[in-house]
């Protein structure tokens, strides 16, 4: 089967990559040892029991499935190997790396030819962590995977239009929604805008936590401000200088004003300099001729 897009990092969010390659020692040591499409297989067989992007809990960072997902590009499956992961009965979760692997490598105008016999398919399992999402049916997934440009906490390569409107068009056709649900068929807040409620949200990058350590508005975290450091609980880092005090010791107002003593007018009694006078306005004065001891005549500017 012909990989689309990007053949190194197979259309996968740069983060996740990046993560995948760097980071985690499950890659390192038990995907890169993965030669062939079925050891792969296998291998998701015995150890994937999610299919979301990241690991959950504390521990954050790329989970098991999407490091599978990566090692699958890079032993290429063949079509008829990606075939059999789709059609696979002892594991949704192989079938749902094997759709996720459609999505982010075949090529879009494609997907459909591909996925057209699995939107109805009702056979359940749960693509969150168990204990942190619900069961979905493996068509409202597909569905979901085809229709959503986010999944998750990551994004999906962009179908173009053309072929996304194919794609609406035919799911009209056969009485299926064509509004996708969110969280891959699971609905529920976005993961990436957060919720306000308490509930998932996307792990905070860096950059965020930084932000927000400073008292500073963090990307992708809207009216996110610090709380603390002597600040009132509604003072959302608003950190005004406090007036100084006049000269009876008492502390005014911004909108009082200041009342005149009587080093002001002092001030402004010493400062008896002549004003300055501009260039422009030397020259424009007329010159008063002078007669001088050799008998000539100068011109002088009268001041």
């Amino acid at each position: 089967m012909e990989q689309y897009g990007n053949t190194s990092t197979f259309n996968i969010d740069s983060v996740i990559v990046r993560n995948i390659r760097t980071g985690s020692l499950y890659y390192t040591k038990s995907c890169q040892i993965l030669e062939k499409p079925i050891e792969v297989i296998d291998e998701i067989f015995e150890k994937v029991d999610h299919v979301e992007p990241w690991m959950s809990g504390n521990a954050r960072g790329p989970s098991t499935a999407f490091c599978l997902l990566y090692r699958l590009g890079e032993v290429r499956p063949t079509s008829s190997d990606i075939r059999m992961m789709i059609e696979h009965r002892d594991s949704p979760y192989i079938r749902a790396i094997g759709f996720l692997y459609l999505r982010y490598c075949c090529n879009p105008r494609e997907l459909w030819k591909w996925c057209k016999k699995y939107v109805r398919d009702e056979e359940e399992f749960m693509p969150s962590p168990p204990g942190l999402g619900k069961t979905v049916t493996m068509g409202a997934f597909v569905r979901d995977v085809l229709l959503d440009q986010y999944y998750f906490e990551t994004i999906f390569p962009r179908i173009p239009k053309l072929a996304a409107d194919d794609i609406r068009r035919e799911l009209t056709a056969m009485g299926l929604p064509t509004r996708p649900v969110g969280n891959a068929g699971q609905g529920g807040p976005s993961r990436r805008e957060g919720d306000l409620d308490g509930g998932p949200r996307r792990p905070a990058s860096v950059k965020e936590s930084l932000s927000v350590a400073l008292g500073q508005r963090a990307p992708n975290r809207a009216g996110v401000r610090e709380h603390g450091r002597g600040l009132a609980p509604n003072d959302h880092g608003s950190r005004r200088k406090r007036p100084a005090p006049d000269a009876s010791g008492q502390r005014l107002r911004r909108d009082e004003p200041r009342p005149r003593d009587h080093r002001d007018y002092e001030r402004r009694s010493r400062d008896t300099s002549p004003p300055k006078r501009h260039v422009r306005d030397v020259f424009k004065e007329k010159p008063v001729f002078k007669k001088s001891k050799t008998m000539s005549y100068s011109a002088v500017y009268k001041y």
